[in-house]
């Protein structure tokens, strides 16, 4: 029997999706316990257009099996098939699923030290009221009463789950203020960065103007703005734009706009080292206001020129190494004064910031905030 403790990590995105906070955090977790990567998709609703995903799905659930993929020692994924949590017919079969895989696995009914719950779902309400554990993290990274297409029972279950978890841990501002005053404690920890992963030689720009504007990260309408984007690629076809993660909108783009699909995240660097700028042309709605990018700090650690769309957590960032438009014509704009204002001072201050916000950082940051609830004051 393993003497390590065991974390159960409840993601709401499957482990094979594009790299982000979730996977990033079971793998470091998974250094000092043995992690069970749960994923539970599904808080909104499901339409035709949705056919694809559920396929995508159906297949994952078809490797489920030992050893169909590679993961990092210590981590291991499960797989219940389980409905969107949106209608009671599928919270009543989403309740006898997760019965099922209870059954199936002993190391859940045993009970876990510690679960890190990223989905507000009813579903994973449901597992974590028949896994005993001793912390509840929940780690909420989105406003998910913002998404559209929600079911109309996520905004109560999601209040039952701050008022449970011993800690909630938020990455932005906007996100601390609204879920704050619900939550028994919470914490804003913001994304980090792997920096050595993205430690990039500096470029030189081509003197004939035709730059490479390069964006990694899903393709939702929901998150970016492609009306900007297409009309910024029209606007320059001497460019090259460059939008590197899987499609989860369709769209149709100008013929200078490439699409490489999902890459490793490892491989991202070879992406970066290409570019002349890193663009996040985020739409501006009430789902974006309280994201902070993922992506932030690793295209600080870059050094490379950034324009963005002004997100409020990016503007709060200040100092300048972030040139920002709201509009195709803005952001034209903004791409041409960042690469202007490149230098050597400017490169060196952002990778300066990342240094400091690194993955390493945030998870030491974790680990004591977790220790602090074990303190007689944080037990009374």
């Amino acid at each position: 029997m393993s003497a390590r403790p065991t974390t159960l990590v409840i993601s709401n995105i499957a482990w094979s999706f594009v790299w982000q906070r979730h996977q990033t955090l079971a793998s470091l977790f998974a250094r000092e316990s043995d992690v069970i990567f749960c994923e539970i998709p599904g808080i909104r609703r499901v339409g035709l257009r949705d056919i694809s995903r559920v396929w995508a799905r159906l297949l994952a659930l078809g490797r489920a099996g030992p050893g169909r993929e590679p993961l990092p020692a210590g981590i291991r994924v499960l797989r219940p098939f389980v409905l969107p949590a949106t209608n009671r017919v599928f919270h009543a079969c989403n309740r006898i699923a997760i019965a099922r895989c209870l059954r199936r696995e002993p190391s859940l009914r045993a009970g876990v030290d510690l679960i890190l719950n990223y989905s507000p779902s009813r579903t994973a309400l449901e597992l974590i009221g028949r896994v005993p554990h001793r912390r509840l993290v929940y780690d909420c990274t989105d406003d998910w009463l913002a998404v559209r297409g929600i079911s109309s029972c996520l905004p109560d279950d999601e209040r039952a789950l701050l008022a449970r978890a011993d800690l909630t841990l938020v990455p932005s501002r906007r996100l601390e203020a609204l879920k704050g005053p619900l939550a028994r404690r919470l914490e804003r920890v913001p994304h980090g960065a792997f920096v050595e992963r993205f430690q990039v030689e500096p470029k030189a720009h081509p003197a004939d103007g035709a730059l490479t504007v390069l964006y990694y990260g899903h393709l939702h309408a929901q998150h970016l703005d492609f009306a900007a984007i297409t009309a910024l690629a029209g606007a320059r076809p001497q460019w090259r734009v460059v939008l590197v993660g899987p499609v989860k909108t369709p769209h149709v783009f100008p013929q200078n706009v490439e699409l490489p699909g999902q890459q490793p995240h490892e491989s991202l660097r070879n992406f970066v080292q290409d570019a002349d700028v890193l663009l996040l042309p985020y739409a501006l709605n009430d789902y974006t206001r309280s994201v902070l990018p993922a992506k932030t700090y690793e295209c600080l650690a870059t050094g490379r020129p950034m324009v963005a769309t002004p997100l409020p957590e990016l503007v709060a960032l200040g100092g300048g190494l972030i040139e920002f438009g709201s509009t195709a014509d803005e952001l034209v704009a903004a791409i041409e004064r960042a690469v202007a204002g490149d230098s050597a001072v400017v490169r060196e201050r952002k990778k300066a910031l990342a240094a400091t916000n690194t993955w390493e950082a945030r998870y030491t940051q974790i680990r004591q905030l977790l220790a602090a609830l074990e303190s007689p004051a944080a037990r009374g």
